[in-house]
């Protein structure tokens, strides 16, 4: 209880502490604070429309400190069929389906650090051919820099159909029917 009835006093004690600065030198306020009107007809002074008035500078471009999942599978998507062959030349049975989880380490380069294929449903010799082949699938897939490594779980699942024409249907949402 004695620190709950302390807490307020500390917050109210650190707000009304005040501010110190030593200050060598005064600061010297810029000549030009906004820029003019640009000389064309019709355009919009850039210094209304972004609020940028060119006193600190320009700023440099913001890496994020990791790759987000968007940005991980738009860059795998493109090597969907490759993984897709590899994983199906090694599997013994075709009729069975199948789950298959890809652990990307990406580093801050942007390269593959390690990738680890784990596929519960394969024997281990199979699922260790399934790994070399995807990791010589995507050896020179490259990923944006980032400022931290990224380590990301990419999962596909594989089923077989025996039906003709099987797989995802177009269907109606409707309540009514559709006509």
């Amino acid at each position: 209880m004695r620190t709950s009835a302390l807490s307020p006093l500390l917050v109210l004690g650190a707000l009304v502490a005040p501010a110190r600065a030593d200050h060598k030198e005064p600061v010297k306020a810029p000549e030009q604070v906004a820029t003019a009107l640009p000389s064309g007809r019709g355009a919009a002074p850039v210094a209304s429309v972004t609020g940028d008035l060119g006193i600190t500078g320009a700023r440099p471009a913001r890496k994020d400190p990791f790759l987000s999942a968007r940005e991980v599978a738009t860059e795998v998507r493109a090597y969907a069929p490759d993984i897709e062959r590899c994983y199906l030349a090694h599997l013994d049975d075709v009729r069975r389906a199948g789950h298959l989880d890809l652990t990307f380490v990406i580093g801050r380069d942007g390269a593959i650090a390690s990738l680890k294929a784990a596929a519960p449903t394969l024997p281990a010799r199979a699922a260790r051919k399934v790994e070399s082949c995807i990791r010589e699938a995507v050896e020179v897939l490259r990923f944006p820099e980032r400022r931290n490594d990224t380590t990301a779980v990419v999962p596909y699942y594989f089923q077989h159909t025996e039906t003709p024409g099987g797989g995802p249907q177009l269907s109606c949402w409707n309540p009514r029917g559709c006509h």
